[in-house]
């Protein structure tokens, strides 16, 4: 016969049973303590290792500490460190992450692994970083090596590259080409035949662009670089004017904190319709005063001299010099990532032709703002005003041409000109990984002039893809 089984005997029987699964883990598991001791001693093992430049026993001991305290950040952010200085980028911020997955508030390892997207060439995640760090270490030197790591463009090796490049594709529809809208008051040509250029409103050009430069020096003090600029365009119709502009520069800097002093010389060459139409040449000075670490203030002066190749009578040759003075306001702002620009310029063209020498005045403002889902907005417009010396030759009433053999004599009659030309422009841009920016632009120009055949306006649309090495 059975004995019946108790509840308290089935109570005991498992009381029992957790007793000996206890001892038996009891007996597998290490000392309490034993676990962190174990991962305090490797991560100063590592700790030891790179300090003293062996980079490969440090990454061993403190992956090792890693495994055996799942919970450790800093252990995290010390094997990030030991990565980066190995030169291993890739590892570093999946360590960082890994820091920052147990602590999100580690300002050092949102700084370190900013520093590392950098280096890999990942510019606006590295800037992300950079700012974030700034925001949680605020007052810290944390906070101060993140705004100068804003400052300065970074990339592989953690130094900024001697060189830069990019090539560009875009497309612009322009409601006036040829700037010279009025076709009804315009003075007599050759032959006593009226001056009417053929009519390039309304018409779509593409354009194509190359930007490089290189730094042969770049330290604290100097930097002696040159950029190269070539731009070509070519209208969709046939009859319309083609051009291409290459402008080479070379310019140096002397750098002594808050002061920058710079000089920069350019060369233009322009050409039209397949001929060779200017050369320019263009010397500018400067002097920037650096206002803390947000703001600065730079004051120019720029020389220039012009070498026109198409030259038909004296009142519309182009020759001639100009000398201009401005000064220009910046602020960084939105954590360094947009600025604000405010300026002012004074211009006096000494060209002999009657539609060029004058003087001019130019206020302008510009601001840069980052906009939601990583969409940068530029805004930016001039106010300009213009007072011609000589009397136009296409004020009323029109010219008079005297012909002398194969020499026109012109006689001019009519009013000086003057005039206001107001612009403003609006552009959205996106980069597409390191490489690819897209670009979207609407300009807008208006010229009052006292001359009718100068009045105007003028809208651009254009559509603008780039790539950078």
């Amino acid at each position: 016969m059975t004995k019946p089984v108790s509840r308290a005997h089935v109570r005991g029987s498992f009381s029992r049973l957790i007793l000996s699964v206890l001892l038996l883990a009891a007996l597998c598991t290490p000392p309490p303590g034993a676990a962190s001791e174990r991962s305090e001693i490797l991560f100063t093992e590592g700790l030891a290792a790179l300090r003293q430049g062996d980079l490969v026993t440090a990454r061993a001991r403190l992956e090792s500490a890693a495994r055996a305290d799942p919970a450790d950040a800093t252990t995290r952010y010390w094997l990030g460190i030991a990565c980066a200085r190995a030169g291993d980028d890739q590892g570093a911020v999946a360590a960082f992450d890994e820091a920052l997955a147990i602590d999100p508030s580690y300002s050092e390892a949102i700084l370190s692994r900013g520093n590392a997207r950098a280096r890999l060439g990942e510019r606006d995640a590295a800037r992300r970083d950079w700012s974030r760090a700034a925001e949680i270490a605020v007052g810290t030197p944390v906070e101060r090596e993140a705004r100068r790591q804003m400052d300065v463009p970074r990339a592989r090796g953690g130094k900024a590259r001697d060189w830069d490049a990019s090539i560009g594709l875009g497309v612009e529809y322009d409601t006036n080409v040829f700037l010279f809208p009025n076709q009804g008051d315009v003075p007599i040509g050759a032959g006593g035949v009226p001056f009417r250029p053929g009519d390039h409103r309304s018409d779509t050009r593409f354009l194509y662009d190359v930007n490089a430069g290189y730094r042969f020096v770049d330290d604290d003090t100097w930097t002696l670089g040159t950029r190269h600029h070539l731009l070509a365009a070519t209208q969709l119709r046939t009859e319309d004017l083609s051009f291409i502009d290459y402008s080479p520069s070379l310019y140096v800097n002397y750098k002594a904190d808050p002061v920058t002093v710079g000089i920069q010389y350019t060369f233009t060459l322009f050409g039209e319709g397949g001929a060779l139409f200017l050369l320019r040449h263009a010397l500018e000075p400067s002097v920037t005063l650096r206002e803390g670490s947000s703001a600065w203030t730079r004051v120019w002066y720029r020389y220039t001299n012009d070498d026109y190749r198409y030259r038909t009578t004296r009142n519309i040759d182009q020759d001639g010099q100009r000398h201009a003075v401005g000064a220009d306001q910046y602020v960084l702002l939105f954590d360094k990532r947009g600025y604000a620009r405010a300026g002012l310029a004074f211009e006096r063209d000494l060209t002999q032709g009657t539609e060029y020498d004058g003087s001019f005045f130019t206020l302008g403002v510009e601001m840069l703002a980052p906009l939601p889902g990583d969409v940068f907005l530029r805004v930016q417009g001039d106010q300009r005003w213009g007072d011609f010396d000589n009397l136009s030759v296409f004020s009323r009433p029109n010219t008079l041409f005297f012909f002398t053999g194969p020499v026109a004599l012109p006689i001019s009659t009519g009013e000086r000109k003057r005039e206001t030309l107001t612009d403003a422009s609006a552009t959205l841009s996106r980069d597409f990984g390191d490489h690819w920016t897209v670009a979207t632009r609407y300009t807008y120009f208006v010229n009052q002039s006292t001359v009718d055949a100068f009045d105007y306006n003028r809208s651009i649309y254009s559509l603008f893809a780039s790539y950078r090495f």
